[in-house]
């Protein structure tokens, strides 16, 4: 019966990225790193991705200070997306753009997404913030600095 209301209570629980993050080891980035571009993102966190995540290599920690960061790393070819403890690495070729979502608030919260479309009809989730509209101050830097058209998707409301 313990067995059943646990399962219960964890089917109705919150889901929280940062457990993935507590059981699942960093791999570590084995080149070298040489940023070109930055465009600081204020205090973002990193999504979980299996895929792209590493832990965050100390080339990117010495200019961090505190903000997160969205940088290309064009002798490697790499968008990465960095906070404190974890950076998504990206490969340039495989990345078409980069799409902003703001999710109204209905019966979830408001939240504003930053994503990265592949050109594998895939996409990456790069953070999620609690503040709509959060990166729609960014839009313009990202799209020079990266050189990526930035594009909204259409809100919606969180039902």
């Amino acid at each position: 019966m313990k067995s059943f209301l646990k399962a219960l209570a964890n089917m109705f629980s919150k889901y929280d990225p940062e457990d993935i993050f507590l059981n699942t080891p960093l791999q570590q980035y084995k080149g070298r790193i040489e940023i070109n571009k930055v465009v600081k993102l204020g205090n973002c966190r990193v999504h979980y991705s299996p895929d792209y995540l590493f832990q965050t290599p100390d080339e990117v920690l010495n200019i961090l200070k505190d903000q997160s960061l969205l940088w290309m790393d064009n002798q490697n070819s790499l968008l990465g997306f960095t906070d404190q403890k974890r950076t998504l690495l990206i490969p340039l070729n495989k990345i078409s753009r980069i799409e902003i979502q703001n999710v109204l608030k209905g019966r979830g919260p408001a939240e504003a997404c930053l994503w990265v479309y592949l050109y594998e009809k895939s996409f990456v989730m790069l953070s999620i913030s609690p503040e709509i509209y959060y990166y729609d101050q960014y839009a313009e830097e990202i799209n020079k600095k990266t050189g990526f058209a930035v594009t909204f998707s259409p809100e919606f409301y969180n039902a």
